[in-house]
């Protein structure tokens, strides 16, 4: 999927990309590009809960959640992880900072 969007966004080349994901099989789909990747733990596939379920769950719960996606994602491969899509900004500014300085993914 990754190489038929960059086809049809005629983007390349592919490590100046990014691949956001919330499962392991998403990161290793960048990874298999040749893109960057960002894991997204908490509002993610890999958390598994509803937003109701989130707000009900205990502090160790919501903590154990976490842990238990970013080290799937991390073990995956994933160059960065966040808790949400919407903190991804930060992680692509600095991954736009290494590219600029020659870094691959």
């Amino acid at each position: 999927m990754c190489y038929l969007n960059a086809i049809r966004l005629e983007v390349s080349p592919l490590w100046s990309t990014v691949k956001i994901g919330d499962t392991p099989s998403d990161i290793e789909e960048g990874l298999n590009a040749g893109m960057w990747t960002i894991g997204v733990t908490r509002t993610g596939n890999e958390a598994g809960l509803t937003v109701e379920e989130w707000n009900s769950a205990t502090a160790a719960e919501r903590s154990e959640v976490i842990t238990r996606a970013r080290t799937r994602l991390a073990d995956a491969g994933a160059h960065y992880l966040v808790e949400s899509a919407g903190e991804c900004l930060d992680a692509i500014d600095e991954i736009a900072g290494r590219i600029s300085s020659g870094e691959r993914p």
